[in-house]
Protein backbone atom coordinates (compact mmCIF):
# COMPACT_ATOMS: atom_id res chain seq x y z
CA UNK A 1 0.00 0.00 0.00
CA UNK A 2 0.78 3.91 -0.35
CA UNK A 3 3.53 4.77 2.72
CA UNK A 4 3.81 8.57 3.83
CA UNK A 5 7.46 9.95 2.60
CA UNK A 6 7.58 11.04 6.45
CA UNK A 7 7.01 7.49 7.88
CA UNK A 8 9.53 5.75 5.29
CA UNK A 9 12.62 8.03 5.93
CA UNK A 10 11.92 6.93 9.42
CA UNK A 11 11.71 3.37 8.58
CA UNK A 12 14.50 4.03 5.89
CA UNK A 13 16.60 5.44 8.84
CA UNK A 14 16.10 2.92 11.32
CA UNK A 15 16.84 0.33 8.82
CA UNK A 16 20.52 2.36 8.33
CA UNK A 17 21.16 2.76 11.41
CA UNK A 18 20.92 -1.15 11.96
CA UNK A 19 22.99 -1.95 8.45
CA UNK A 20 25.88 0.77 9.76
CA UNK A 21 28.69 -0.48 7.40
CA UNK A 22 27.24 -3.18 5.46
CA UNK A 23 26.41 -2.19 1.56
CA UNK A 24 23.27 -1.39 1.13
CA UNK A 25 20.56 -1.21 -2.25
CA UNK A 26 17.18 -0.17 -2.00
CA UNK A 27 15.53 -0.65 -5.10
CA UNK A 28 11.61 0.27 -5.93
CA UNK A 29 8.62 2.79 -6.54
CA UNK A 30 9.62 5.75 -4.01
CA UNK A 31 6.36 8.52 -5.62
CA UNK A 32 9.29 11.21 -5.10
CA UNK A 33 10.08 12.82 -8.39
CA UNK A 34 13.57 13.01 -8.99
CA UNK A 35 13.68 15.37 -11.87
CA UNK A 36 11.51 18.26 -9.57
CA UNK A 37 15.18 18.86 -7.33
CA UNK A 38 13.19 22.15 -5.43
CA UNK A 39 9.86 20.23 -4.30
CA UNK A 40 10.04 19.91 -0.56
CA UNK A 41 9.26 15.91 -1.06
CA UNK A 42 12.78 15.90 -3.06
CA UNK A 43 14.70 17.83 -0.55
CA UNK A 44 13.21 15.47 2.43
CA UNK A 45 14.49 12.63 1.03
CA UNK A 46 17.94 13.82 -0.79
CA UNK A 47 18.70 15.40 2.90
CA UNK A 48 18.07 11.74 4.52
CA UNK A 49 20.33 10.12 1.69
CA UNK A 50 23.56 12.36 2.27
CA UNK A 51 23.14 11.53 5.75
CA UNK A 52 23.82 7.99 5.09
CA UNK A 53 26.33 8.44 2.40
CA UNK A 54 23.51 7.39 -0.13
CA UNK A 55 23.29 8.25 -3.92
CA UNK A 56 20.40 7.92 -6.21
CA UNK A 57 21.44 6.05 -9.53
CA UNK A 58 18.47 6.03 -11.76
CA UNK A 59 18.50 9.28 -14.42
CA UNK A 60 16.17 8.50 -16.92
CA UNK A 61 11.89 8.42 -16.67
CA UNK A 62 10.54 6.07 -15.38
CA UNK A 63 7.13 6.50 -15.92
CA UNK A 64 5.25 8.55 -18.22
CA UNK A 65 1.41 9.15 -18.06
CA UNK A 66 -1.43 10.93 -19.60
CA UNK A 67 -3.68 13.25 -18.24
CA UNK A 68 -6.08 14.55 -20.43
CA UNK A 69 -4.22 15.46 -23.90
CA UNK A 70 -1.00 15.76 -22.26
CA UNK A 71 1.61 13.43 -21.10
CA UNK A 72 3.87 13.44 -17.67
CA UNK A 73 7.42 12.28 -17.38
CA UNK A 74 8.54 11.24 -13.79
CA UNK A 75 11.56 9.18 -12.11
CA UNK A 76 9.70 8.17 -9.07
CA UNK A 77 11.91 4.60 -9.31
CA UNK A 78 14.90 4.60 -8.30
CA UNK A 79 17.64 2.68 -7.09
CA UNK A 80 19.83 3.63 -3.82
CA UNK A 81 22.86 2.64 -2.79
CA UNK A 82 25.78 3.29 -0.55
CA UNK A 83 28.03 1.31 -2.66
CA UNK A 84 27.46 2.54 -5.89
CA UNK A 85 31.72 2.16 -6.67
CA UNK A 86 30.65 -1.33 -7.01
CA UNK A 87 27.82 -0.67 -10.27
CA UNK A 88 28.79 -1.83 -13.48
CA UNK A 89 25.52 0.48 -14.42
CA UNK A 90 22.26 0.91 -13.51
CA UNK A 91 19.60 1.55 -16.03
CA UNK A 92 15.75 2.19 -17.37
CA UNK A 93 14.82 -0.90 -19.22
CA UNK A 94 12.33 -0.76 -22.13
CA UNK A 95 9.76 -2.72 -20.32
CA UNK A 96 7.17 -1.78 -18.55
CA UNK A 97 5.14 -2.75 -15.47
CA UNK A 98 1.74 -1.03 -15.82
CA UNK A 99 2.75 2.74 -16.18
CA UNK A 100 5.90 1.76 -15.05
CA UNK A 101 9.10 1.38 -16.87
CA UNK A 102 11.34 -1.70 -15.14
CA UNK A 103 15.01 -0.21 -13.61
CA UNK A 104 18.04 -2.92 -13.25
CA UNK A 105 21.31 -2.12 -11.87
CA UNK A 106 24.20 -4.29 -12.61
CA UNK A 107 26.86 -5.33 -9.61
CA UNK A 108 30.65 -6.18 -10.17
CA UNK A 109 30.71 -9.14 -7.85
CA UNK A 110 34.29 -9.73 -6.71
CA UNK A 111 34.49 -13.16 -6.00
CA UNK A 112 37.56 -14.56 -4.53
CA UNK A 113 38.43 -17.96 -5.75
CA UNK A 114 39.97 -19.77 -2.92
CA UNK A 115 43.57 -20.67 -2.83
CA UNK A 116 44.91 -24.12 -4.28
CA UNK A 117 45.95 -26.42 -2.12
CA UNK A 118 49.59 -26.81 -1.39
CA UNK A 119 51.45 -29.94 -1.89
CA UNK A 120 53.33 -31.49 0.61
CA UNK A 121 55.85 -33.88 0.70
CA UNK A 122 55.99 -35.92 4.70
CA UNK A 123 57.45 -39.61 5.63
CA UNK A 124 54.53 -41.98 5.55
CA UNK A 125 54.21 -42.73 9.27
CA UNK A 126 50.91 -45.02 8.90
CA UNK A 127 50.79 -47.36 11.64
CA UNK A 128 51.78 -50.10 9.54
CA UNK A 129 54.91 -48.62 8.41
CA UNK A 130 55.54 -48.09 12.29
CA UNK A 131 54.90 -51.77 13.15
CA UNK A 132 57.15 -53.23 10.39
CA UNK A 133 59.65 -50.65 11.68
CA UNK A 134 59.85 -52.01 15.22
CA UNK A 135 59.62 -55.75 13.91
CA UNK A 136 62.91 -55.00 12.07
CA UNK A 137 64.76 -53.46 15.43
CA UNK A 138 63.52 -56.03 17.08
CA UNK A 139 65.37 -58.59 14.84
CA UNK A 140 68.51 -56.70 13.39
CA UNK A 141 71.47 -58.05 14.18
CA UNK A 142 73.48 -54.72 15.99
CA UNK A 143 76.82 -56.86 17.05
CA UNK A 144 78.97 -55.15 14.57
CA UNK A 145 77.70 -51.80 15.93
CA UNK A 146 78.80 -53.47 19.43
CA UNK A 147 82.15 -54.32 18.63
CA UNK A 148 82.90 -51.26 17.33
CA UNK A 149 85.51 -49.91 19.68
CA UNK A 150 85.67 -45.75 18.16
CA UNK A 151 82.83 -43.93 18.89
CA UNK A 152 82.87 -42.09 16.42
CA UNK A 153 82.79 -44.93 13.89
CA UNK A 154 79.88 -46.40 16.02
CA UNK A 155 78.11 -43.09 15.69
CA UNK A 156 78.23 -42.85 12.01
CA UNK A 157 77.00 -46.90 11.15
CA UNK A 158 74.08 -46.00 13.40
CA UNK A 159 73.18 -42.44 11.76
CA UNK A 160 73.36 -44.39 8.04
CA UNK A 161 72.15 -47.20 9.42
CA UNK A 162 69.14 -46.06 10.74
CA UNK A 163 68.55 -43.09 8.19
CA UNK A 164 68.67 -45.86 5.42
CA UNK A 165 66.02 -48.23 6.73
CA UNK A 166 64.24 -45.07 7.97
CA UNK A 167 63.78 -44.06 4.13
CA UNK A 168 62.80 -47.55 3.91
CA UNK A 169 60.43 -48.12 5.51
CA UNK A 170 59.15 -44.61 6.25
CA UNK A 171 58.94 -43.49 2.12
CA UNK A 172 57.84 -39.98 1.42
CA UNK A 173 54.46 -39.24 0.41
CA UNK A 174 52.83 -35.90 -1.38
CA UNK A 175 49.38 -34.35 0.51
CA UNK A 176 47.71 -31.32 0.23
CA UNK A 177 47.30 -28.86 2.87
CA UNK A 178 45.54 -25.57 3.09
CA UNK A 179 46.45 -22.97 5.54
CA UNK A 180 42.64 -22.08 5.83
CA UNK A 181 41.48 -25.69 6.96
CA UNK A 182 44.06 -26.37 9.26
CA UNK A 183 40.92 -27.16 11.56
CA UNK A 184 40.15 -29.62 9.05
CA UNK A 185 42.88 -31.38 7.61
CA UNK A 186 42.70 -33.69 4.55
CA UNK A 187 42.41 -37.69 4.97
CA UNK A 188 45.58 -37.68 3.67
CA UNK A 189 46.98 -35.75 6.58
CA UNK A 190 44.94 -37.47 9.02
CA UNK A 191 46.38 -41.14 7.90
CA UNK A 192 49.53 -39.86 7.97
CA UNK A 193 49.48 -39.02 11.83
CA UNK A 194 50.12 -41.84 14.53
CA UNK A 195 47.62 -40.43 17.79
CA UNK A 196 48.93 -42.03 20.74
CA UNK A 197 46.04 -43.53 22.71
Amino acid sequence: GFCKLDDFLDYFTECMSKLKGKKVIWIGDINVDQNRINDLDYKKLDSTLKAFNMVQTIQNYTRVAKRGDKFTYSTIDVIITNCYGDFDSSSVLPEKLGDHFSIKCELQFKVELPPKFEKLSIHDYSNSNIKAFQTYLANVNLKPLFECTQVNNALSILDTHLNKFHDHFFPLKTIKKHECFIYKPSQESLDAIKFKK
